[in-house]
């Protein structure tokens, strides 16, 4: 059975590469942001801190555009808002000890982008979510410490699929 499957994808995908198919968003895609846009100002709103914002902007520079602030836009023709949204943060307790004392936390951090030209959203990147666990061991230092590390993780889980949604255009 196996033998026979994968000649089988094999003879499908050079089918569909052979006749011009491809994933949309992918190869020469200009992505979210087209090559007209030659300003990008970055609005953010929610739970957010500056080293996440410093970061946000750092992964965003590109020689295509430049990243204004919203009050530098000169030209609005060649300029897109990118709005984004974070959402609260949610640390709920999942796994508890026979004493019923929370030995395990759910952490998700989620939000969402959306490009914006002329006054109108030209794409959204639709719920970003990323999610980890927080294993309570210890006292409430070593908590809050294992929770700003997962935190951590996390934003910077956040921070490259969201970008690797804006590249693609999906």
């Amino acid at each position: 059975m196996r033998k026979l499957l994968l000649p089988s994808l094999m003879t499908a995908a050079l089918l569909l590469s052979a006749c011009g198919y491809h994933l949309v968003g992918h190869g020469d895609s200009e992505g979210a942001i087209t090559a007209d846009v030659k300003t990008v100002s970055l609005i953010v709103r929610g739970e957010s801190d500056r080293q996440f914002i410093a970061n946000l902007k750092q992964r965003l520079s590109s020689d295509k555009y430049a990243l204004i602030e919203p009050r530098d836009v000169v030209d609005q023709q060649g300029h897109a808002n990118l709005n984004v949204s974070i959402a609260p943060l949610r640390f709920t307790p999942s796994a508890y000890d026979a004493a019923g004392v929370a030995t395990q936390y759910h952490m998700t951090f989620s939000g969402s982008l959306a490009l914006e030209r002329d006054g109108k959203s030209s794409w959204q990147s639709g719920l970003i979510q990323t999610q980890g666990d927080v294993y309570v061991a210890g006292g409430p230092t070593s908590i809050e410490a294992s929770r700003e590390r997962m935190l951590r993780d996390l934003r910077k889980q956040w921070l490259q699929d969201a970008l690797g949604r804006l590249r693609s255009g999906f």
